[in-house]
């Protein structure tokens, strides 16, 4: 499959490789792609490769998403809660 360019705006998408890029794809993925995008990654990589990077501490996906894909992937609630948290806690020196 050829990727979207609008998924992959900011970047030449020749120089794209789903192997070697897995993570950047995937998240991009989760966060702009369609239909077709989702059914793509899901034959591309394996469910614990889009699980973790749902989880990862430096992911980029906004608290809405994470929820969305957390239960989309069978993510426990406990640890989807445990994420969310971590990602809407403000921090104490902005204050």
């Amino acid at each position: 499959m050829k990727f979207r360019q609008a998924l992959f705006w900011d970047t030449d998408i020749n120089t794209i490789d789903p192997v070697l890029h897995k993570r950047y794809v995937i998240e991009r993925i989760l966060k702009f792609g369609d239909f077709g995008d989702y059914h793509w990654m899901r034959d591309t990589y394996s469910a614990e490769d889009v699980k973790n990077v749902i989880l990862e501490e430096r992911s980029d996906l906004d608290p809405k998403s994470i929820n969305f894909w957390c239960h989309s992937f069978g993510i426990g609630e406990s640890i989807c809660t445990k994420k969310l948290l971590a990602k809407t806690q403000e921090l104490f020196w902005r204050k």
